[in-house]
């Protein structure tokens, strides 16, 4: 018999699955946090958006010449032990990220290799350029409770607008990726899981770091629905897709790099195909203010650095229920 409190779990993944779009301006959790987190669907597209992050992190500072308006110097991501660019497919070069699961990143352990080449245009700067990004048995454990996913598959990044992600900040320019593609995700108890990615990515600012906002959307339209993602659920192995109702913006609530960087606005909701029961969905609203001294006070929606929370209206069949889940 289907049981509505046990899709709980959706509304967390959905939550978690927004959250990851921006992983390196966010706060890492603390490893005791994590202890009682489950594996869903959540997981796999951690894992990968955080192998993007650091393909970013590597042509934006490494093979891109490095960012002169930062005052950190570059290091290789956490995690990575070497990057090999030995390797020639025709006249392109293939760099190899390896990582090494000897070596902790945070409350996490991280193996396998992330290859990446560029596949059209003559520089990963050149407006239209594309780089592929090929994820081979790369894995992600978590510390606390050992529990682990492995990713396999391709993504292809594509540079509509030409540049640098930094020149958002020293250039007052407008930075657009388009992420599309197909990977599985190997959970610990054996089962493989299939996601297909409809990502735009765009990072802009008018007032150097401090202006710094990045933001998500959909790219793709199915059905008139925008849809960013589209695969099968970790519980149950239902079809579902994520739907970007308003793009989600994360803005610098800083003064520096650092930030923080505040998610203020954003809607997103996820279609579950789940037999017998329709409709099956979970709506998840970013730029609430949650008091956490004062549980008896009401949530209001701020939209500011204030923000918070994300409000999710839970609908399984005839049941409706909203309820608010911190950041």
């Amino acid at each position: 018999m289907y049981n509505p409190l046990k899709r709980v779990i959706y509304t967390i993944s959905i939550i978690q699955i927004l959250a990851t779009a921006c992983s390196k301006k966010t706060t890492e959790p603390k490893p005791e946090q994590k202890a009682m987190v489950k594996q869903n669907d959540q997981v796999g597209s951690a894992a990968v958006d955080g192998g993007i992050d650091d393909v970013n992190d590597i042509i934006n500072n490494g093979i891109g010449g490095g960012n002169k308006a930062r005052e950190d110097a570059y290091n290789l991501p956490c995690g990575v032990v070497s990057i090999d660019s030995s390797t020639v497919n025709g006249s392109r070069k293939v760099y190899k990220v390896k990582y090494g699961s000897q070596t902790p990143c945070g409350y996490k352990y991280k193996s396998g290799q992330i290859s990446f080449q560029l596949s059209n245009g003559t520089s990963f700067s050149q407006p239209g350029a594309v780089f592929t990004i090929t994820y081979t048995d790369y894995s992600v454990k978590i510390l606390a409770n050992d529990d682990v996913v492995t990713i396999n598959g391709t993504l292809r990044i594509t540079n509509q607008s030409g540049g640098f992600v930094w020149q958002a900040v020293t250039n007052d320019a407008i930075i657009t990726h388009k992420v599309r593609g197909t990977f599985n995700v190997l959970y610990a108890n054996n089962e493989v899981r299939r996601r297909d990615y409809f990502r735009l990515k765009t990072w802009s600012s008018a007032n150097g770091w401090a202006g710094l906002t990045f933001q998500l959307d959909s790219d793709t339209t199915i059905n008139s629905i925008k849809i960013s993602e589209i695969g099968k659920t970790y519980e149950g192995n239902y079809d579902f897709q994520t739907e970007i109702v308003n793009p989600l913006v994360w803005s610098n609530c800083g003064n520096s790099f650092a930030g923080p960087y505040v998610l203020k606005v954003g809607k997103g909701k996820m279609n579950v195909a789940v037999p017998g029961v329709s409709p099956t969905y979970f709506e998840v609203e970013a730029g609430y203010k949650v008091d956490a001294t004062n549980i008896s006070s009401s949530p209001v929606r701020s939209n500011d650095c204030d923000a918070n929370a994300y409000k999710i209206n839970t609908v399984i069949g005839t049941t409706t229920s909203t309820q608010y889940q911190l950041y």
